[in-house]
């Protein structure tokens, strides 16, 4: 609270400093009215939120609101400060009485008169949205260590809310229930572990509030872990010409693959490969300067892997291992 007023002490100050610079004339606090006593009323009310509202008393910038808070008939005290015509108060509680009113200080630090005062109960009336563009990502990737479905959706903005809950089954039709539930976060995004390769998940989110009215789940989202990529040719040990063919076996509910060709076993990428539905794929180099491009130059060793992807757009999946050829 002392921290709030030192705040509030200081925007008056810096509107003192304001309003005192340059070349305009002002009157002094000999001559100056008092600011006007603000009509205060209450805009919306409910949910765990109290929004005030009021009509400006002098132009913008030429006062600041003080706003004073009194909770179950305690002493009102200073909650914030404003050169707007309204305030939000959120995260409150449910039954508690919370009771309002604001003061006009001009720009040489006089408080008018103080407003009517104002009440309410933000009684929890409503239920959250249900969550939006909720998103599921698989990932297999060994060399990380990775085995995992990503989630993340858009914020909710209620007042009161809690957090979310996320259901998961293997079944596109389900309906979030409490044995669906797998976990309950504040921020939105979770990462389920608890998967196995090649088996598709399908997840809804729900929002909840402090007094745990849950929305409607979300429109559900679902991903799989794609098993790794086998490669087929050239593996360790091969030739391979300069006009290479890579090859690899399907990957069950891959929509995509792409290949990748280095110099190194982990850098160094010389390939420009478009994304493919075959199984097969000719190497084709990045563009250089000019229109010249990357060659697979004799007697060179270079490495290659394949991504398998579930996404539009070639999002990474899965991720097979390195394997290594030499140029003739």
């Amino acid at each position: 609270m002392n921290a709030l007023r030192y705040t509030v002490f200081a925007l008056i100050g810096l509107l003192l400093c304001a309003c005192s610079g340059g070349n305009k004339t002002t009157a002094g606090p000999e001559e100056a009215s008092l600011p006007e006593a603000p009509v205060l009323r209450v805009s919306q009310i409910g949910d765990g939120e109290i929004r005030l509202s009021w009509q400006a008393v002098a132009d913008e910038g030429d006062v600041i609101y003080i706003v004073y808070r009194s909770v179950q008939g305690s002493k009102a005290v200073v909650v914030d400060s404003t050169f707007r015509t309204q305030y939000g108060d959120r995260e409150l509680a449910y039954e508690s009485e919370y009771a309002y009113h604001i003061v006009a200080v001009d720009d040489f630090g006089r408080e008018g008169p103080r407003s009517n005062s104002v009440s309410g109960q933000p009684f929890n009336n409503l239920a959250p949205l249900a969550p939006t563009a909720l998103r599921a990502v698989g990932r297999n990737i060994s060399l990380l260590n990775q085995l995992e479905i990503a989630l993340d959706w858009a914020a909710n903005v209620e007042a009161d809310l809690v957090g979310y809950r996320i259901y998961r089954s293997v079944d596109a039709s389900f309906t979030p229930t409490s044995s669906l539930l797998i976990a309950e976060v504040e921020t939105p995004r979770y990462i389920d572990r608890a998967i196995e390769v090649g088996t598709s998940y399908y997840y809804q989110v729900t929002a909840f509030d402090k007094g745990n009215k849950e929305s409607a789940g979300s429109v559900g989202a679902s991903d799989l872990a794609l098993p790794l990529p086998e490669l087929v040719a050239p593996i360790t040990g091969q030739f391979a010409s300069a006009q290479t063919v890579f090859s690899w076996r399907p990957v069950s509910g891959a929509l995509s693959y792409c290949v990748i060709v280095t110099t190194s076993p982990t850098s160094g990428e010389i390939s420009d490969m478009e994304l493919t539905a075959d199984t097969t794929a000719v190497f084709n180099g990045r563009t250089l300067s000019g229109s010249a491009q990357e060659a697979l130059e004799s007697g060179e060793i270079y490495y290659w892997k394949v991504i398998a992807s579930t996404r539009e757009g070639g999002v990474e999946n899965s991720v097979s291992a390195v394997e290594d050829f030499k140029v003739r």
